[in-house]
């Protein structure tokens, strides 16, 4: 029978955990031996003390948290232990000079920073992701580790390959040793949304690692019981391969590449050309305030109260040969097309129109310009490929048409010399193959530039291209009728498999 997890979450976007089998194997990780000195630098409702205090290891422990509440509780609960000391702090700001042996912690994940304080964290660990909290608990934890002591730490997946996270990646390859990461699913915390897909625990001890350090990656996991087997024998059945600090410190922003189909691994480590080298890859339009320059047809039924209807009779639709002046329109057809996001596949219907008169272009650029984002604007109104900055299941592409496209969309475009790769490309982009490398590039669901930028392309011969396109062509024409379903992309995915050589590993 599977224990129900229960996760709660406080207005400090803390998560109290009360996962028998996670807190049991995040203490067993920490192995913590009689006399050591403890640190829970957000101590919550002391989960993870009482399960150190049953494991009858005598350590001296410091617990912390911001909330008045959750002091008072630990006060009143550990009122007759006289070897842990409670204090109200900000772990993210304390000025202490001690230093620990152990530090275990399921620190706050997004919580909310007031720009003061964001501020301050900037100041104070310069190059640290600021508004990810996490990230500035766990070097903050491993700054106050003595020599060769531990920190264990549970929280999202997403630092091992977000761009903004690369600062505290080459700080962990640099000055410490990872001894394992484990990886598991947010469904195992049911009944809260907070906003990741995957999180991880990580084991790290201080102290410098040599050039060959290798670690362990574990996986795989249908159920919290099975963590039980993590502090077993039994833990190889988990392990889906090692990470070696020498191709970590290759691997563009130190990334964290994970994947369980081998020719992922080896295709990234063939150093192949990329998206970028054959692509232009950029983000779009916003206009600063879409309440008031956006319209929607009538086929959208969400957020009827926020935008007002189109009036067909004022948009202007143009040809590949004609296009909209980048100073806007005079008179009254002034309203354009503007691919939003959503993941459609090969076709997107227009279903959004921009106010694109010279009135709403001066507020864009200069009136409302803090605001707005009139940027790549000499992509606007090209062919081009959309692909959503976010993707609910799999990464998606759909043609421009020539049509704006706003912030939600990263646009690619083939460079000078390559447009003769547009459909193929569209295709890719709706690939399995495609979906699996940018899953492994960045391990969360966003599709920003920058990850987009680094999925390598292999080009085959023309004849192969000529087949791939002959089926995106068919695919464009059955988009325009109805909405691609998964079955409907067996053969590109097939195509796909054999130009990445997905069937030879």
């Amino acid at each position: 029978m599977v224990a129900l997890v229960k996760r709660k979450q406080d207005k400090f976007q803390a998560f109290y955990t009360s996962c028998k089998y996670i807190t049991n194997y995040m203490v067993g990780l920490l192995d913590c031996k009689a006399g050591m000195s403890v640190l829970e630098p957000c101590a919550g409702d002391g989960a993870f003390i009482d399960e150190i205090i049953r494991r009858k290891c005598d350590a001296n422990i410091s617990a912390f948290d911001i909330n008045d509440q959750s002091i008072s509780s630990l006060t009143q609960k550990y009122i007759n232990a006289n070897n842990i000391n409670i204090q109200k702090a900000d772990f993210a700001f304390i000025e202490s000079l001690n230093s620990y042996d152990r530090i275990i912690a399921n620190p706050p994940y997004g919580a909310y920073q007031t720009p003061e304080k964001r501020d301050k964290l900037k100041a104070t660990y310069p190059g640290i992701y600021a508004k990810e909290t996490y990230g500035i608990f766990l070097i903050r934890a491993m700054e106050m580790l003595k020599p060769n002591g531990r920190v264990v730490f549970i929280v999202p997946d997403t630092f091992l390959t977000l761009h903004l996270h690369e600062r505290l990646r080459n700080q962990l390859l640099l000055n410490y040793k990872i001894e394992s990461i484990t990886l598991f699913p947010s469904k195992f915390f049911p009944g809260v949304n907070f906003g990741y897909a995957g999180l991880c625990i990580i084991s790290i001890r201080k102290a410098i690692p040599s050039s060959n350090w290798k670690f362990p990656i574990y996986k795989g996991f249908t159920c919290p019981q099975e963590f039980e087997d993590l502090l077993t024998n039994q833990k190889s059945k988990f392990e889906v391969g090692e990470f070696s600090y020498e191709k970590l410190k290759t691997n563009p922003s130190k990334s964290f590449y994970i994947s369980t189909e081998p020719w992922v691994e080896e295709l990234l480590e063939r150093n192949l050309p990329t998206i970028e080298s054959i692509c232009h890859v950029v983000t779009g339009f916003y206009s600063g305030n879409d309440a008031h320059y956006l319209r929607r047809s009538e086929v959208i039924t969400r957020g009827v109260k926020k935008y007002q209807p189109i009036d067909m009779n004022l948009v202007w639709f143009g040809d590949r040969l004609s296009k909209p002046p980048l100073d806007g329109f005079e008179g009254e057809k002034h309203w354009i097309p503007i691919v939003k996001g959503g993941n459609r596949r090969f076709h997107k219907s227009s279903e959004w129109f921009m106010d694109w008169s010279r009135a709403a272009i001066h507020d864009y650029k200069v009136i409302n310009k803090k605001k707005a984002r009139f940027q790549n604007s000499q992509f606007y109104f090209n062919q081009g490929i959309a692909v959503p900055m976010v993707s609910s299941s799999a990464i998606t592409g759909a043609l421009i048409d020539g049509r704006l496209f706003d912030q939600s969309i990263v646009g690619v475009f083939p460079k000078h010399g390559q447009e003769h790769l547009l459909m193929y490309l569209l295709g890719f982009f709706n690939s399995k193959t495609c979906n699996d490398l940018i899953r492994t590039i960045n391990i969360s669901t966003n599709n920003s530039s920058n990850y987009i930028k680094k999925i390598p392309i292999l080009v085959p011969n023309n004849n192969i291209i000529y087949e791939v396109v002959n089926l995106v062509s068919q695919l464009c024409d059955l988009a325009n009728q109805r909405e691609i379903l998964e079955s409907d992309l067996q053969q590109l995915n097939i195509a796909f498999d054999i130009i990445y050589g997905v069937k030879s590993t």
